[in-house]
């Protein structure tokens, strides 16, 4: 085939009609699985679903940590209890599209001593259930190297980010 201007013009459309035609979820969900890390859903964690997915979600962050990669969680809502970040847990949401709904427990998002972990690009909504005396919605205990950005707190029944003896970075949230 003679490679002309003709030619690169016609896959250069093609290729932009077909990016342009991909359904809206699919275009938000292709770049976490390919690019940010494990898939939730590989481990059985379903968006949307009415039903607790913290055993799926737990599992999905313990084995994620374990492999030394990111935990991508596609939109949607999860509804979840207690869920505990091991060293090296790193959660990336969709900004605005990625909620982890509380069901239920002393808080959402759990960490004792754990290094390196991080929080991105998810909506945390307490369901304005009541936490008790001092606790977060996200409470961290001890650890370095710790992030939580981009994300948004909201309907917490207590304290939105609970932090002691923690460096890192907390922005945009």
């Amino acid at each position: 085939m003679d490679l002309n201007r003709r030619h690169l013009i016609g896959a250069s459309t093609a290729g932009i009609a077909g990016a342009l035609a991909m359904p809206a979820d699919a275009a938000r969900a292709a770049p976490l699985t390919s690019l940010l890390g494990r898939d939730a859903t590989q481990y059985g964690v379903r968006p949307g679903s009415s039903e607790d997915q913290t055993r799926a979600l737990q599992r999905a962050i313990d084995e994620a940590a374990r492999a030394q990669m990111p935990l991508a969680l596609p939109p949607g809502v999860y509804r979840s209890g207690l869920l505990r970040l091991p060293n090296g847990a790193q959660l990336i949401g969709v900004r605005g599209a990625t909620k982890i709904l509380f069901s239920g427990g002393a808080s959402a998002v759990q960490s004792d001593g754990s290094d390196a972990i991080g929080l991105t690009g998810i909506t945390f909504d307490g369901s304005n259930i009541p936490l008790p005396a001092r606790r977060g919605l996200i409470h961290i205990l001890g650890g370095r190297a710790v992030r939580i950005t981009d994300c948004e707190i909201t309907g917490s029944g207590g304290s939105g980010i609970w932090l002691e003896q923690v460096s890192g970075e907390i922005a945009g949230n």
